[in-house]
């Protein structure tokens, strides 16, 4: 529980020394819905993982290179480098950790099964499987062996990412699991550099109440009258069931059972994120810099956090009108320059901006950013040394690809936004279609509603054509391997006639709008009563539902797949969780409806 003296202060009151990264209150919190779901999922993927080693003894498709070369991490050559591996040997490292950890607790595995009659000695598949790695001792690959290594994968794919999810989901969509923030220091309210004009903290406060919009302006959102505990509860039931959603994704749930990188790649992005949400920049730097070591185009979830992390120093010292608010009352073009230029930012909600507020939220980030250009560079500069470090290494090697770099060439493919915006749709409908109706009455509104609609919506669907025309790639890759859906799926599509590429159009219109909209769903409001179970709790900021925060998921995303040559579905692993935890599913309690109703509102795939 926080310190009641702590939390009595306000939150974004200078303070002269740095305060340790706050902790989100525990108060009332119940995890036993995602304990519950861990253990089965636990138990389901050993089950699985020893089933698919009895069956699939011998490397799978890329594990050919990753398996080899962790038993060569295993006996310590770490100098030995298969040329074929275009990632970085993150995985390796983790495994030579993991095999350290086997070396002991196995021994003991082996005396339980061996005293207990109702088990086999030895289950089928965790033999020693040396893959086609040479000169290499029984003893040394006993412990490193094929099953052994891709039960890393069970661990992070049945423990850590549902956790990660569950953690972040109640973070962003919870108002009654909310993160204080801590004060900020003097050093970023009163830093050298532009804006400096404004770093009397009275100075501040005045230039915001010129600037903002009078009170009881707008219409006043109505509060829920709602029984706080079972929403609480109906919020970590919901969580839980996303948790399980995000562990059971088949694109991650596949690796499970299989070493690839795909599956503590997506752990340590995760982490970063989760570290950045508590407020611990230093560490989620950390984390960024680990997520590296797994796949390179990490970094464009490291810039994530960092645009995320100036945006919100922006909104700390000066917050924002709320997006309802604007909704109603939308500024004018000069009153977001003015307030931009005492530091304020426009920053609407999603649901109710059209394509020229993003100019504007762009354009308010920009002079806002460059007035207090000394608390944004403060707040971003953990993040900045991991991006510094990471075009060093690109510098130094020459490509971001490690080896078989003739093969994995940049191309400008920006089609993969289109085909990320269909998968989604198609692997998630169960988050859409909550409402149908209503579904479908707000997009035919948001698309054709008015004349500026209309032809916004039709000068996107050209975008979209031309986009398709110029750019719509064939790598040979995805025709040289029928173990791939891609495979399939690209010979019964995109080639069985020469203009059935264009036939995806609508469909890519339709469901990026409806993708990117999903994020923008708010929660709802936090109760009064709330605050009679915890006195300490505080308003919750909501940061993930308007322009900014889209744009900024938007450029991680874009810089993910869009030079990606390759359609290759694990790309969107890590885009589509970080949208799965964000992704909204309305709001308010459902008529009749308890916590086991609620909850099932996410869906399973």
């Amino acid at each position: 529980m926080s310190n009641p003296k702590s939390s009595s202060s306000p939150p974004d009151r200078p303070s002269a020394t740095a305060t340790t990264p706050p902790k989100m209150d525990p108060l009332l919190r119940d995890d036993f819905q995602l304990y519950f779901r861990v253990a089965f999922l636990l138990s389901i993927s050993v089950y699985t993982a020893i089933k698919v080693n009895s069956v699939v003894v011998d490397p799978y498709l890329d594990e050919v290179f990753h398996i080899p070369q962790a038993q060569r991490y295993c006996l310590m050559h770490f100098k030995d480098w298969d040329d074929k591996i275009t990632t970085p040997p993150g995985l390796y490292l983790l495994s030579y950790i993991y095999v350290g950890f086997v070396q002991t607790v196995l021994p003991i595995y082996r005396f339980v099964l061996q005293n207990i009659p109702t088990f086999s000695t030895t289950p089928t598949g965790w033999e020693t499987k040396p893959g086609s790695t040479a000169n290499f001792t029984h003893a040394s690959l006993e412990h490193c062996s094929t099953a052994s290594l891709r039960f890393l994968n069970v661990i992070g794919g049945s423990i850590f990412i549902p956790w990660l999810a569950y953690e972040i989901y109640l973070y962003v969509q919870s108002p009654y699991h909310q993160v204080t923030p801590p004060p900020i220091p003097v050093v970023v309210v009163a830093g050298p550099g532009p804006g400096g004009s404004l770093a009397d903290p009275k100075e501040i406060e005045k230039a915001k109440r010129k600037t903002e919009l009078p009170p009881g302006v707008g219409p006043k959102e109505p509060v829920p009258k709602v029984d706080a505990i079972e929403e609480r509860m109906n919020y970590e039931a919901l969580a839980a069931q996303t948790a399980m959603n995000v562990a059971l994704f088949p694109l991650l749930y596949f690796f499970n059972s299989l070493f690839y990188t795909d599956i503590w790649s997506t752990v340590f992005v995760l982490l970063a994120y989760r570290s950045y949400l508590l407020y611990s920049p230093w560490t989620s730097a950390g984390w960024s810099l680990l997520s590296l070591f797994f796949r390179q185009t990490n970094i464009l979830w490291t810039v994530f956090l960092l645009l995320l992390s100036a945006i919100r120093i922006l909104k700390r010292l000066h917050p924002p009108a709320p997006s309802s608010l604007l909704h109603h009352h939308p500024l004018t073009l000069s009153a977001i320059l003015g307030r931009a230029g005492f530091g304020g930012i426009y920053d609407p909600s999603i649901i109710h901006s059209d394509i020229s507020d993003y100019f504007k939220s762009l354009l308010s980030i920009a002079i806002s950013g460059y007035g207090n250009l000394s608390p944004v560079l403060i707040a971003m500069e953990p993040y900045i040394y991991v991006v510094s470090l990471f075009g060093f290494f690109v510098y130094w090697n020459g490509s971001i690809a490690l080896g078989d770099k003739s093969n994995h060439v940049s191309t400008f493919h920006p089609v993969q936004l289109f085909y990320f915006s269909l998968f989604t749709i198609l692997s998630t409908p169960f988050v859409f279609l909550t409402n149908p109706i209503s579904l479908i009455v707000a997009t035919v509104k948001s698309l054709f509603g008015s004349l500026s609609k209309a032809v916004t919506t039709v000068t996107a669907s050209l975008v979209i054509a031309g986009a398709v025309h110029r750019f719509t790639h064939t790598h040979p890759f995805m025709l040289a391997d029928n173990r791939h859906y891609v495979f399939y799926i690209w010979r019964r599509t995109i080639l069985s006639h020469p203009h059935a590429k264009y036939a995806g159009i609508p469909l890519y219109l339709l469901s990026s709008f409806l993708v990117y909209r999903q994020i923008g769903i708010k929660p709802p409001a936090l109760p009064p009563s709330v605050k009679s179970i915890n006195p300490q709790s505080s308003a919750v900021v909501y940061t993930t539902h308007t322009v900014t925060f889209l744009l900024a998921f938007l450029a991680a995303t874009a810089g993910t797949l869009v030079f990606a040559p390759l359609v290759e579905f694990r790309y969107f692993v890590v885009p589509w969780v970080m949208w799965r935890v964000h992704a909204g599913v309305g709001g308010g309690k459902t008529e009749g409806g308890g916590r086991w109703r609620r909850s099932r509102v996410g869906g399973w795939i």
